[in-house]
């Protein structure tokens, strides 16, 4: 009997999961704008500011050489469970209570799983142009909750089993960048200024489940179903990217940003492109047939099936952006709202506002923290600080999902950057 449960589980698992390769993703490298909350839209100047707005490159506050040494950043995150949540009932014995509390933390959509990072090396930007080189990718997966109705409370509550919402996806890309900012009006206390940046993108890996359907459903003497799920992958392509904005700096400290990150975006996936199709099929599962060794063995059927198919094409969904911030002596304020045109990986049509603030007390030492809300990622609560010795920094970043208390987070963010501001 043990042996059919497994099997059962191992047909559900083909259903919801999909094989993710460690990837990396964009703006994670970045640790003053992670622990500003990423209200950065209106403070990347220099090579930063390729992945914000291109345009600041044009402003008068624009540094005249940034040089990055190496940076990089992770995220992690679900929608339902903190570390609170695992310390509580991981090895419990789960009343009727403790199931109820599990199910209500995980929304009807699914439970949601992200993880996203970004590596960066020897970026740089003299005068209004930037180059900018970076591994970037995310992976995203989405587990129906009837699976776990069913775990919890057995087939008595959850009769039928539907599979078919589960979703995955997943990409890794190398991302190689310049940008140039051009000032194109100026004033006794102002500057208005445009920027572009072009990107080449090198597909490593793109895997993403594009159908899946199928249950498992109670008869009167036990189980049937089954299921299939489609995975189409690739091992390689290239494409391009191009991202426009405007910036005013106005009154002397007040700086406003719009941007379109990928107003055009696309890869062309043709290296190793193909489907794999995973089915499981169970005849009837019944106490009596689980009991019986000649028919035990063929209960539950799995299969897989992968076959060559021509080359595809990906896009990255364009996202706008608006920045505001304002300069004091020892206070950097800035707010950023975000909103993506579709949803996919990070990115989601529902608006996303951000707020930070850097304090100076010596200008050795600046201290960050931030909070950001909407979108697909709920509120994150942020923190961090610098070392500036000269021109040569260091800065570190954290950031809680959900919670300030890292017991009650649902995700954890960390980044890392060390180079040269002149």
């Amino acid at each position: 009997m043990k042996s059919n449960i497994r099997k059962i589980l191992l047909a559900a698992a083909i259903i919801m999961v999909v094989n993710s390769p460690i990837l990396m993703a964009g703006n994670q490298a970045n640790p003053r704008a992670m622990a500003m909350g990423d209200a950065y839209s209106a403070l990347a100047f220099g090579l930063e500011a390729a992945n914000y707005n291109p345009a600041n490159l044009g402003l008068s506050a624009n540094p005249a050489f940034t040089l990055d040494f190496i940076s990089f950043g992770i995220d992690l995150k679900n929608n339902s469970f903190s570390l609170d949540d695992y310390n509580t009932y991981t090895g419990k014995f789960l009343n009727d209570d403790d199931k109820e509390a599990i199910l209500d933390r995980i929304p009807g959509q699914g439970l949601s799983l992200n993880f996203a990072g970004e590596a960066r090396s020897m970026n740089f930007s003299v005068w209004r142009f930037a180059v900018n080189f970076r591994g970037i990718g995310e992976s995203k997966i989405k587990l129906d909750k009837d699976p776990f109705q069913l775990l919890l409370y057995g087939n008595a509550v959850k009769p039928n089993v539907s599979l078919s919402d589960s979703r995955g996806e997943a990409q890794a890309l190398a991302d190689g960048s310049i940008s140039y900012g051009h000032p194109i009006k100026s004033w006794s206390t102002g500057q208005l200024a445009v920027g572009a940046t072009y990107h080449y993108l090198y597909g490593i890996a793109y895997e993403k489940i594009i159908e899946a359907q199928g249950g498992v459903f109670t008869t009167d003497t036990g189980y049937t179903g089954d299921g299939y799920a489609i995975i189409r992958q690739a091992l390689g392509g290239s494409g391009h990217s191009v991202d426009l904005g405007a910036a005013i700096n106005f009154a002397n400290n007040w700086t406003v940003t719009g941007s379109i990150r990928n107003i055009y975006s696309k890869i062309n996936w043709n290296k190793d492109t193909e489907e794999t199709r995973f089915a499981f099929h169970m005849n009837p599962v019944t106490f009596q047939a689980m009991s019986d060794d000649e028919v035990n063995d063929s209960l539950v059927e799995n299969s897989d099936t992968t076959y060559d198919i021509d080359g595809f094409s990906s896009t990255i969904p364009a996202e706008i952006r608006f920045g505001l911030a304002r300069n004091w002596k020892k206070v950097t304020w800035g707010f950023d709202w975000t909103q993506g045109t579709s949803s996919s990986g990070s990115y989601s049509t529902n608006p996303r506002v951000s707020t930070g603030i850097e304090y100076r007390p010596i200008s050795l030492f600046p201290l960050r923290a931030g909070v950001s809300m909407g979108g697909d990622r709920g509120v994150m609560y942020s923190a961090g600080m610098g070392i500036y010795m000269g021109p040569f920094h260091i800065d570190f970043a954290g950031a809680n999902y959900g919670s300030l208390i890292p017991n009650g987070t649902k995700g954890i963010t960390l980044a890392f950057a060390a180079g040269l501001r002149f």
